[in-house]
């Protein structure tokens, strides 16, 4: 019995550890698995260091379960394990891809593998295979079934989109299998993988990841054989594959267009929703650049589209669509953001007040998921200015205990009177609520009515319908940080 609580909980804990999952059915089978066994998980996980503070938030509160799983999947069946383990290679991640990966041919020798999480395309020719990306760690092996499942060519040329971990690491077991592919990426993409050794740490928390998975080390990383820096044009058994550059979502993003067969493998420029560009947790991205290049690539009037993430497509004119809208939205928010710091607005005024069309809102390619035109508005905002938000106390703040301290002082250290005046907050102004509640926390976090105000707040904010997924993750972790401080007394 022990042993299926702790499975349970610790596959619906992970898909919302930085994943989600659109899949209504598995929701709800998870909800229900969630408060069948609620009771008597509360018990064991009381006993038992090795569950995860965060499985335990979720088992007190399996309700948030269907709410966190709104915001959407990449495409493809999900995997627990692999989004448990995207930098490993454990054989329970590796054999769980293999299970739910899928091969369409798209067009002509033209192939898309789906795979959980992630998308990865190969072109077969007469003198071998280019493959567009090799997935995260544990896809490799899945990724070279799939090839051999088409075809016993040798791997040509393997194209790092970019370097981002659900893209680029793979490719161990393929050269493992010996084959010797030239590897070609953007000159970016060196860079990035030194900055994933350097703060591996940090990326191991903002990703949700073990620590120890990430690489310590250049010999942990497959790296590119060959790089180049805006455009390059190779030739594989008689075929033309253009390598273009633009700036996106990473500094190192390329996609390939292959003229042949009018064929587009669009990386991360193209995801079917409001993509991952004003990311909170995420280095800087580009946006003016990122719409350049959706313009750019519906001028070469693709036949099909291989997608790095969701479904193919093999409409000319809604390939075309799909990319103007996004170009357009781009377009917009980085206009209002321009025109807002030219006339010196405070930044928060600049974010809040984004607006996108009606056109542009209700497009079906555009729904928020996991960040909002506002957040946009933020990353491009960021690019353009410095740390500094206009606010005069926030130059040099003082820090946030010392602010909830003096919130305590204000009234009379009367904790339980805030504590009291915060919840009947959370059904007026929310907002204001999660100020109070921080400020309460960072200065009383082992107080236990401030530890359940923690809860009642963030629960509120991640059920509340125009919370996006980023949000509620952020939302989650505090809930997380709150049960800590409760278990360690």
């Amino acid at each position: 019995m022990k042993k299926l609580i702790t499975h349970t909980l610790v596959a619906i804990a992970f898909l919302l550890i930085g994943m989600t999952l659109a899949d209504t059915k598995i929701a709800e089978t998870a909800l229900d698995a969630a408060r069948s066994v609620r009771s008597a998980t509360i018990e064991v996980v009381g006993n038992s260091a090795g569950i995860e503070t965060r499985t335990m938030v979720l088992a007190e509160n399996p309700e948030i379960i269907p709410r966190l799983m709104e915001g959407g999947s990449f495409g493809g069946e999900y995997s627990v394990e692999a989004a448990q383990n995207m930098f490993g290679r454990t054989q329970g991640a590796i054999d769980d891809v293999l299970d739910k990966t899928s091969v369409v041919e798209v067009g002509p020798r033209s192939y898309l593998i789906r795979m959980p999480i992630v998308n990865a395309a190969f072109f077969v020719t007469d003198e071998g295979v280019v493959l567009v990306d090799t997935g995260m760690g544990p896809a490799g092996p899945a990724i070279l079934k799939a090839i051999r499942s088409v075809t016993e060519l040798p791997i040509h040329t393997i194209i790092y989109t970019h370097g981002h971990v659900d893209h680029a690491y793979g490719t161990w077991a393929i050269m493992e299998a010996g084959e010797t592919p030239e590897i070609i990426a953007h000159d970016a993409l060196k860079p990035r993988f030194e900055r994933y050794i350097r703060l591996r740490g940090s990326l191991a928390k903002y990703m949700s990841q073990p620590e120890e998975q990430l690489p310590s080390s250049a010999d942990d990383l497959v790296w590119p054989t060959r790089y180049f820096s805006e455009r390059l044009e190779i030739e594989v058994g008689g075929e033309q594959f253009v390598l273009q550059h633009h700036k996106g979502e990473t500094d190192d993003q390329l996609y390939v267009w292959v003229p042949g067969r009018r064929a587009l493998a669009s990386a991360d420029y193209y995801q079917g929703f409001l993509p991952n560009a004003g990311n909170g947790k995420r280095v800087q991205r580009h946006v003016e650049e990122w719409s350049f290049a959706m313009k750019e690539m519906a001028a070469l009037e693709p036949a099909i589209l291989l997608p790095a993430h969701g479904e193919e497509i093999t409409d000319t004119a809604t390939i075309q669509e799909n990319f103007l809208v996004l170009a357009e939205t781009f377009d917009h928010i980085t206009q209002h953001t321009v025109d807002g710091l030219n006339a010196g607005k405070r930044k928060d005024e600049i974010y809040r007040s984004v607006r996108l069309p009606e056109h542009l809102a209700t497009h079906p390619t555009l729904n928020v998921q996991y960040v909002t035109p506002n957040d946009i508005s933020k990353m491009l905002i960021k690019q353009y200015s410095g740390w500094w938000d206009d606010i005069p106390s926030n130059w040099t703040p003082a820090t946030m205990e010392d602010q909830g301290e003096m919130i305590i002082e204000l009234a009379g250290g009367n904790v339980p009177a805030i504590v009291e005046y915060a919840q009947g907050l959370i059904g007026q102004d929310i907002r204001l609520a999660s100020h109070l509640t921080d400020w309460l926390f960072y200065a009383r976090p082992d107080d236990p009515s401030v530890q359940q105000l923690v809860y009642d707040v963030y629960k509120t904010r991640i059920m509340d319908p125009d919370t996006n997924t980023m949000e509620m993750l952020t939302y989650l972790d505090q809930m997380t940080a709150a049960r800590e401080r409760a278990r360690s007394r």
